[in-house]
């Protein structure tokens, strides 16, 4: 079944959130294209055209509205229009905002389905959650998802790997708010009792989050802004 206008729009907006606060933080509009890679609202007006920098072209999400005026104005300044998909839009933010593995630790014929799903997406970066770990301090915007029969002891190792930040999940939910409150670049699932289809969901929320960032409360007290 295709998504809703408001489910793609909102699995955008969180991948592009970053993009938006920092527009506001500049007193431009959140919506506009010369801060943000992809325009994500419904109506597309001449307030909007009016925000461009020097482009060439403004991406739209399919369903969005562009009002006469807005036309007309891109037009006579030669800017193109194009019409993108949700999950193109996801899909080039991932690439360029964080860059995605996993290990396997554990095996059976579901678990060995699920890494041959992962493998059109992601590099497999080792067999257990120490291996990820030091997979993901070689460089910035890394982040790991392990698959394993004991979640709880591959947390506690990974956690021993300075620099990262694991957290146990269960499901999606779980995964946003690893991803607010712990900045997490690894994400420890266990497979039993769970479908191929709710740890895609798993991994690909993980990456919705973009390139994971240490947040504030964990910087040293110098650090912090």
């Amino acid at each position: 079944m295709m998504p809703s206008w408001t489910e793609v729009n909102a699995a955008v907006l969180a991948v592009l959130g970053e993009f938006g606060r920092a527009s506001r933080s500049n007193g431009r509009p959140a919506s506009s294209t010369a801060d943000r890679d992809v325009f994500v609202e419904r109506l597309f007006s001449l307030r909007h055209a009016e925000t461009l920098g020097d482009v060439a072209e403004v991406r739209i999400l399919a369903g969005t509205v562009v009002t006469p005026l807005a036309k007309d104005w891109l037009k006579r300044r030669k800017i193109s229009l194009r019409v993108v998909s949700g999950r193109e839009v996801i899909l080039s933010r991932n690439q360029t905002r964080g860059e995605w593995g996993f290990a396997i630790d554990s095996r059976s014929g579901q678990v060995e389905a699920t890494r041959r799903m992962l493998l059109d997406d992601w590099i497999e970066v080792g067999l257990d959650s120490v291996e990820a770990a030091l997979w993901i301090r070689e460089a910035e915007g890394r982040g790991a998802l392990v698959v394993t029969n004991e979640a709880s002891v591959a947390t506690w190792r990974a956690s021993q790997v300075e620099g990262i930040r694991p957290a146990t999940v269960s499901e999606p939910e779980a995964v946003s708010r690893a991803i607010r409150q712990l900045g997490a670049n690894m994400i420890v699932v266990e497979p039993p009792g769970k479908s191929i289809y709710l740890l895609k969901q798993i991994g690909e929320r993980f990456r919705q989050g973009g390139a994971p960032v240490q947040p504030d409360w964990l910087l040293p007290s110098e650090a912090r802004r």
